[in-house]
């Protein structure tokens, strides 16, 4: 009620209690005792309503201390240099210590130091503005190990321009314990995958650089005269079968691609007629060392040429193949071969791969379709061993845009199928003879490359095709080495290893370009031929002043093909 309806309303009740003890009277002296009777008796009810609004007031006060006391939340209130105007009883046991030690007690004496910046900040922060605000300390006490809390804090007034903080502290020890678990299991994750990554790399580099000497002698030999047709196909099914290994490796090795399926896929014209004929050949030992026979049946009509990934076909096929000569002990193998129009420009191969063994039984179909869900190889002893295999076959023709399954009889056998959707390669678009890539080249006379190589069989390897070439070869085994040789000797490029003993590709490289007093040519092709093939390998020697990249194992023509690119814009 407004102030002035309450003091006519307690007129009026005055003047109803003056009326009922006296008439006043119509002289000017019955009037004024009349007057202060009324006077007498508001004053009399006003005191009775302050008192009441003061006892009033004080029942507030202290249901509103005892609430604030008692709160199970630590609160406090601060005044503008962050000293303590008043704390709960949650807030002194927070501190552990006693209310009368608090009274305008700096609250930095409770907090780690490197938080007291903070703090303060908060506080001017808070008595600034009128928003509620929030911030991360960490409180320290004499009786235990420091924790974190949160303070939720807002202005204040407590009269006569007076205004404090108060503040809220809540525990977030627990969820910062979470917190720095998480990120102590992320770095160990982050370390483990980095170690995963180094294996990985040193992997790579070991196996590649033996399969460099396969796959490129093989090449070399099958671009030999007066082979005899045994001779050839023997060489043919060697080299195919390198080609095959470094794909699946390409795989196996690079987990971190096949955990998240970021595979690239390819997608260039291949014969299929020619894909089929190379996984038959390769075949063709276990057949007859197993006793078994590979029978290949196209049926129907078949594109001279499709575009899509042959390689990831081809290692699907394999794991298919080998997985039925693993499980047939006699008897015949199939693989069957079919093409259908799926529109005007695009074809689906479909294969099967038929053997005769003895099925699979019920129990073991299910493992086998859990292991095709979960990509796990927690196959029956059985099948130990083709459960990584059939998983990645799986998945592989998932992101081919197809499909694999199987059917399985215990008299019959089993069928596994394997459905791909492959483009119509487009007008004038032509391919290669894979199998027959090795040809002469333009003459590489008066043409001097220097080579920085340590391993044995690699300097074999590429001395054998630069020399087939008419190139002049000159080897050495370090970077050290090789700079020695360039600043004696004038060379048109340079192909230089990476890993090499004492001083490493990289640093030559980097010597070559930077070096000021001219005992180097600056300008000088170098050319990296590394068995490092991990993400980010490419980038990182291009950086470091290489021209270009060739990873092992290569092929005749790619080298054959990167230093005549090389040697043109150097001349």
């Amino acid at each position: 009620m407004h102030k002035d309806d309450s003091g006519r309303e307690i007129r009026k009740r005055a003047e109803a209690i003056a009326q009922q003890s006296s008439v006043p009277g119509v002289s000017a002296d019955d009037k004024l005792v009349y007057e202060l009777k009324v006077h007498q008796i508001e004053l009399e009810m006003q005191n009775n309503e302050l008192r009441e609004s003061q006892e009033e007031l004080q029942r507030s006060r202290r249901l509103y201390e005892l609430l604030f006391d008692w709160a199970p939340l630590p609160y406090f209130a601060f005044n503008a240099q962050g000293g303590i105007i008043e704390a709960n009883q949650a807030g002194v046991s927070l501190l552990q210590t006693e209310r009368k030690h608090l009274d305008q007690k700096p609250f930095v004496v409770f907090l780690s130091e490197e938080h007291h910046a903070a703090f303060f900040d908060h506080i001017r922060r808070v008595l600034e503005g009128a928003s509620r605000q929030s911030a991360e300390v960490q409180i320290k006490t004499r009786g235990g190990a420091p924790f974190w809390v949160r303070l939720e804090s807002r202005r204040q007034d407590t009269g006569k321009g007076i205004t404090s903080c108060l503040t809220a502290v809540i525990d977030v020890s627990d969820r910062k314990r979470i917190e720095d678990d998480l990120i102590l299991a992320w770095e160990d994750a982050v370390s483990a995958d980095r170690a995963k990554s180094a294996f990985l790399a040193n992997m790579s580099h070991e196996i590649r650089t033996p399969m460099n000497g396969i796959l490129s002698m093989s090449e070399v030999a099958l671009g030999g005269q007066g082979l005899s047709d045994e001779l050839e196909r023997y060489l043919r099914t060697i080299h195919s079968s390198a080609a095959s290994l470094i794909s699946i490796l390409d795989d196996v090795l690079d987990l971190s691609r096949i955990e998240t399926d970021r595979r690239t896929i390819e997608k260039e014209p291949f014969r299929p007629a020619e894909l089929i004929h190379t996984v038959e050949a390769m075949f063709g030992p276990n057949m007859t060392e197993k006793q078994l026979s590979l029978h290949v049946d196209v049926i129907g009509p078949l594109s001279d040429i499709l575009v899509g990934d042959r390689n990831r076909l081809r290692q699907i096929l394999v794991n298919l193949l080998s997985n039925a000569i693993t499980y047939s002990n006699a008897g015949e193998i199939t693989l069957r071969v079919t093409e259908s129009e799926v529109s005007g420009f695009v074809r689906e191969l479909t294969f099967e791969v038929h053997d005769t063994g003895p099925g699979i039984d019920p129990a073991e179909q299910q493992r086998i379709r859990e292991l095709f869900k979960q990509n796990s190889n927690d196959a029956d002893q059985r099948y130990e061993g083709a459960g990584l295999g059939l998983a990645i076959s799986r998945r592989l023709a998932s992101l081919l845009g197809g499909q694999l399954y199987f059917e399985t009889d215990q008299e019959t056998g089993t069928r596994f199928f394997c459905s791909v959707p492959l483009e119509l390669p487009g007008e004038g678009e032509a391919i290669p003879d894979i199998e027959r890539a090795v040809t002469s080249s333009e003459d590489g006379a008066d043409r001097r490359i220097l080579v920085a190589e340590d391993n044995a069989i690699n300097l074999l390897v590429i001395r054998t095709v630069l020399e087939k070439e008419n190139y002049e070869v000159i080897s050495v085994s370090n970077g050290q080495d090789a700079l020695d040789t360039l600043a004696r000797t004038r060379f048109d490029l340079v192909l230089m290893d990476i890993s090499m003993p004492g001083m490493d590709g990289i640093t030559a490289t980097q010597t070559i370009r930077s070096h000021a007093e001219g005992l180097y040519d600056p300008a000088i092709p170098v050319i990296a031929i590394s068995a490092h093939s991990m993400k980010g390998d490419r980038e990182r020697f291009l950086t470091a002043g290489m021209n270009d990249y060739i990873s092992k194992p290569f092929v005749r023509e790619t080298v054959r093909s990167v230093i005549k690119r090389h040697l043109r814009s150097a001349h």
